[in-house]
């Protein structure tokens, strides 16, 4: 049996911009910048995958 991929996406909010800047964003774009940002950090492999392994393994044991 082969075993389908599986997606997961982020969904990012004003409250995320205020929780990592410390404040409101300014308009759309300085978000969308910020956001930009981020998902490129994703992307690039900020992310420790071994922390989350461990925790699901954790979680289903």
């Amino acid at each position: 049996m082969e075993i389908a991929e599986h997606t997961i996406a982020f969904t990012l909010s004003e409250g995320d911009f205020e929780m990592s800047m410390g404040r409101k964003p300014r308009n759309q774009r300085e978000f969308d910048d910020w956001a930009g940002l981020l998902e490129k950090g994703l992307c690039n492999g900020h992310i420790d995958w071994d922390i989350l392994y461990e925790c699901t393994r954790d979680a289903m044991t």
